[in-house]
């Protein structure tokens, strides 16, 4: 009984101690599988970060616009208040000459009228000490009694006339004065209504440096926005690189066989190496082209599906094994996602113009078709 306790307990270790080497030998080494799925959330996670400032900076575009709009109508009203100012000041300035021109009248009008009247003064001064201003004078120097009457009533025309002189000369001054006085009040309205342009004018050029300082932030904004996608875009095209790697191995193969990615256009509007760097073909054949179905042109992996605003645009990367890639750029839409394995002849998306594409707009519709041969890029006719 002793014996048959002790070779089972025996039996029991041995057992412990397979099954602690098996459960250690399974553990340790992380797997492949896990890696991939370790790059392909990273490159989840790098994309989302790039769509989240996609969208910032669309915002930020928009109030960038807004900005642009204020500023500018800002700069607008400035400069035309400012020749209204003008205008404004000018005719104050023609008031205030021609209120100087009124006051040298005047002053003339005030010497000849005070000479006037000191000339009057003088004669009657002189007629009155010699006493021949008085009737009886007169009489007694007349001839007659007719030349006593023509005598006293040339005296008094000559009175009457320095009188009537002298009233006219005030009559002319007061006329000036009233005439200065008028200038005075226009110049003073207009004086006032600058004041009321010059006040308006401080106000909007106050806005007009707080729509600048807006506008400055927003080109701020934008640019740091910029940047940081930048460096989403080398997170995602790290974690795709990863991907490629890591799937390489894994993924289907083609046959190497391609076939035309856009079946139901072959036409060629830009051959490859048409002009410089282009590393593709691509095919159109005008604007109806536009949503129509995008093949793989082989059995594959889908290593990248992505959206490049300022190149691919919306695009899809498959590795069809034996170091061949093919790349469709500037779709409408994708279909598939990365990591996903695709048939030849399956729909991954729909013929676009989005990203870099000349013309813009619907008249830039069509497919740009890459091929890549052990890293570097190739004619695709050599494979279709």
């Amino acid at each position: 009984m002793t014996l048959l306790k002790t070779a089972l307990v025996k039996v029991l270790s041995v057992l412990v101690v397979i099954s602690l080497l098996f459960v250690s030998s399974v553990a340790i080494p992380v797997s492949a599988e896990s890696e991939l799925d370790k790059a392909k959330s990273e490159y989840s996670s790098a994309k989302k970060e790039y769509e989240k400032l996609k969208n910032q900076k669309a915002s930020a575009e928009e109030q960038l616009e807004a900005a642009q709009t204020a500023y500018y109508s800002l700069v607008s009203q400035v400069e035309l208040l400012n020749k209204t100012i003008a205008q404004v000041q000018a005719q104050i300035t023609k008031l205030q000459k021609q209120i100087a021109d009124y006051q040298v009248k005047i002053e003339k009008q005030q010497k000849l009228m005070d000479q006037k009247y000191n000339a009057f003064c003088s004669r009657l001064k002189s007629l009155y000490i010699a006493g021949s201003v008085s009737s009886l004078q007169v009489l007694l120097t007349s001839k007659d009694f007719s030349d006593y009457l023509t005598r006293l009533e040339m005296v008094t025309k000559i009175g009457e006339r320095d009188a009537a002189t002298i009233q006219e000369l005030e009559d002319i001054l007061h006329e000036l004065q009233d005439m200065q006085k008028q200038l005075d009040k226009d110049r003073a309205e207009q004086q006032a209504k600058k004041n009321e342009l010059d006040a308006h004018k401080a106000d909007l050029e106050q806005r007009k440096s707080e729509a600048a300082s807006s506008l400055a932030e927003c080109e701020s904004l934008i640019a740091q926005i910029k940047a940081a996608q930048a460096d989403a875009q080398k997170e995602m095209n790290a974690a795709l690189a990863e991907i490629n790697k890591l799937s390489a191995s894994g993924g289907i193969k083609g046959s190497g066989q391609l076939c035309y990615p856009v079946p139901s256009c072959t036409s060629v509007s830009c051959g490859f190496y048409g002009y410089a760097n282009h590393n593709g073909v691509d095919f159109a054949n005008g604007p109806g082209l536009y949503g129509a179905s995008v093949v793989a042109a082989d059995d594959g992996q889908v290593v990248g599906a992505d959206f490049w605003e300022y190149s691919y645009g919306h695009h899809v990367t498959i590795d069809h094994g034996n170091g061949i890639k093919t790349i469709y750029c500037h779709m409408s839409n994708i279909n598939v996602s990365v990591g996903q394995n695709v048939q030849k002849g399956q729909v991954i998306g729909g013929v676009g113009c989005s990203g870099n594409v000349i013309p813009r707009g619907m008249g830039g519709t069509h497919l740009h078709f890459g091929v890549v041969v052990n890293g570097g890029f190739v004619n695709p006719f050599n494979y279709l």
